[in-house]
């Protein structure tokens, strides 16, 4: 047994440092051993809690709170195979760089490796994916200050603000806990002793600071040895081109590739996660229809004589094929992500550093003139007549509706400086190719491992962090939307402004790209996995107001509608599977019609 004024005096020490040092969220689930933590959190009014009844809805909300705060949102669940419906949102956190703290409670050592019921072995659960695994161990009276340094601890290396550490991501914290875990306070004369051994141990620092005072912003400045051989690397470059995939902070790092595009002139091809897509800044050197032009046979005509990649790799297959097959030519990487980020295997020089102050130490330094303005007007004409003949397809009479209308017509009917969240498999790669470029939107997926788990709860979350005044607009596939349905909840019951719009086509549309659809009755049965579901029974379920179209060309116009409401709406857009593809390549052969003068 334990004394449970200490636990909690403890426990509380710990959690007056996270609200110090910025975390605002805090995400639960229902359980009894993690109940020192809940109730130290219910009990501070810096903190806003979320109650979700799913452990994997939890992690993946308090994701949604980082990708759009930068700062970690808390996810806490009791003890045994409830951390373990976490793996999924720490393992996106850590592969996309997303700031995440997860608190597990656990049994006291005296019951591990027994048969004390819920007790696992939950030290370094998540092995590499955490960007560290710290042991809270058991609390103490006189360790109070400990627990105090453990949470400065834990949010400097969550936040990446460890000099010298690694990027931002997930930091898992275990908390051993025994009997009786309800709250209780010490004594006065008890109090009174502590205060008196360490004042700042017991009530924190009396101005209000982290008893450790790191920074909770990261910007590292750049190695200047870096800067200058990365300028040295595009000075011969009369043709260069400047990749943009998907970034932590797209808003700081958009506006960076802006004015490096103005200082080289070079052509930005930029991922619709890279900030530079749907931004104002810098739209004069972007290039949006790349993944067509690229597939439809512009490759030799556009061949660069050096290419800088920041970010991650983007999501349209057709250029990083293109990529590939320039072996010969000199490619500078500059990621903020730490580990080997080079799939295609054809990087001349690595560098890993913030983006966004790297990019603007090398747009400072570059000695050289802008390339010649013919460059960039070969790619601008090519990308123009790609997306006039998308436009002219798009709007043709007769054409067979399909999901790249939707997109589209998503892209369209947003606010602007709204929030777009787009989910994995086809609405990501639709997104990249069929809307368009220049809306300034701040647009969110989960493509660090690129799963379909998880998105409603990450849209949630958010929502839930959203300043903007308009709703976020969130396109999810029926399979991802499925898979998640159980994050319905928090939306409803906290009344979120998002409006979900589901693409049905009745199962795994994205598989009809592959060699594999060809194979039946295996392709049906085992890979599109048709479902027959409609979706009003999830919507009526948790009360959500409900829409549905037959025809993807009128998504706009329902969305018109849904726009003017407020609180969580679901429009689902109905499509056919087995036409989606001839519809993908009929808009391929009116861009090939179109590009073949330019």
């Amino acid at each position: 047994m334990s004394d449970p004024a200490v636990t909690t005096a403890w426990v509380r020490a710990f959690i007056d440092e996270l609200a110090r040092v910025g975390v605002e969220h805090v995400c639960v689930s229902p359980g009894s051993r993690s109940t020192p933590l809940v109730m130290a959190c219910a009990r501070d009014d810096r903190l806003r809690m979320w109650v979700h009844l799913d452990e994997r809805c939890s992690g993946f909300f308090a994701l949604g709170v980082g990708k759009t705060t930068r700062r970690p949102a808390a996810v806490i669940t009791t003890s045994g195979t409830a951390t373990a419906n976490l793996f999924p949102a720490v393992i996106e956190a850590s592969q996309a760089g997303v700031p995440l703290l997860v608190l597990t409670a656990d049994r006291p050592y005296r019951l591990w490796g027994t048969d004390a019921n819920q007790t696992i072995d939950q030290s370094k659960l998540y092995g590499s994916f955490a960007r560290e695994s710290l042991d809270a161990g058991e609390p103490s009276e006189h360790d109070l200050r400990r627990g105090r340094t453990l949470a400065c601890r834990a949010a400097a290396v969550t936040m990446g603000t460890v000099p010298g550490g690694m990027a931002p991501g997930p930091v898992h914290v275990n908390f051993h806990f025994d009997k009786p875990l309800e709250p209780a306070e010490l004594s006065t004369e008890r109090t009174a002793s502590l205060r008196a051994a360490d004042a700042v141990a017991l009530d924190g620092r009396p101005d209000g600071a982290p008893i450790v005072p790191l920074g909770v912003e990261r910007r590292a400045d750049p190695v200047e040895g870096d800067v200058r051989a990365v300028a040295a690397a595009l000075a011969d470059g009369s043709r260069g081109l400047i990749v943009a995939g998907p970034v932590a902070d797209p808003q700081a790092v958009g506006a960076a590739v802006g004015e490096l595009a103005r200082a080289t002139g070079f052509p930005v091809l930029g991922d619709p996660l890279s900030g530079t897509r749907f931004a104002e800044h810098g739209a004069e050197h972007t290039i949006s229809a790349y993944d067509l032009f690229l597939e439809a046979g512009a490759r030799e005509a556009l061949e660069p004589d050096v290419v800088i990649r920041i970010g991650g790799a983007p999501t349209s297959a057709a250029l990083l094929a293109f990529l590939g097959e320039l072996g010969d030519v000199p490619q500078v990487r500059i990621t903020s992500a730490h580990g080997w980020r080079d799939h295609l295997g054809v990087t001349s020089l690595g560098v890993r550093s913030d983006e966004a102050p790297f990019i603007e130490a090398l747009t400072n330094l570059l000695p050289t003139p802008p390339a010649p303005p013919s460059w960039l007007e070969q790619w601008r004409g090519i990308d123009q007549a790609t997306r006039q003949a998308v436009f002219e397809y798009l709007n043709s009479e007769g054409h067979e509706p399909f999901e790249g209308d939707v997109l589209a017509a998503v892209v369209k009917a947003a606010p602007e400086g709204g929030t777009l969240f787009v989910s994995n498999s086809m609405p990501v790669r639709d997104l990249d190719v069929y809307a368009g470029a220049g809306k300034p939107l701040r647009v969110y997926a989960n493509r660090g491992a690129g799963g379909i788990d998880g998105i409603v709860s990450t849209v949630a979350g958010i929502a839930a962090a959203n300043d903007g005044p308009s709703p976020v607009l969130a396109v999810v596939g029926d399979v991802a939307f499925h898979h998640d349905m159980n994050g319905l909840f928090a939306v409803a019951q906290n009344r979120l402004d998002v409006v979900f719009i589901v693409i049905n086509n009745d199962g795994g549309g994205i598989f009809h790209k592959l060699p594999i659809r060809d194979r039946e009755p295996e392709f049906t049965k085992y890979f599109a996995t048709p479902h027959g579901l409609d979706f009003r029974h999830a919507a009526e379920l948790y009360g959500i107001p409900y829409r549905r179209v037959d025809q993807a060309t009128e998504t706009g116009a329902a969305l018109e509608d849904l726009l003017a409401g407020d609180g969580p709406r679901i429009l689902e857009v109905r499509t056919d599977r087995d036409k989606i593809q001839p519809s993908r390549q009929a808009v391929l052969e009116a861009v090939r019609r179109a590009i073949h003068p330019a």
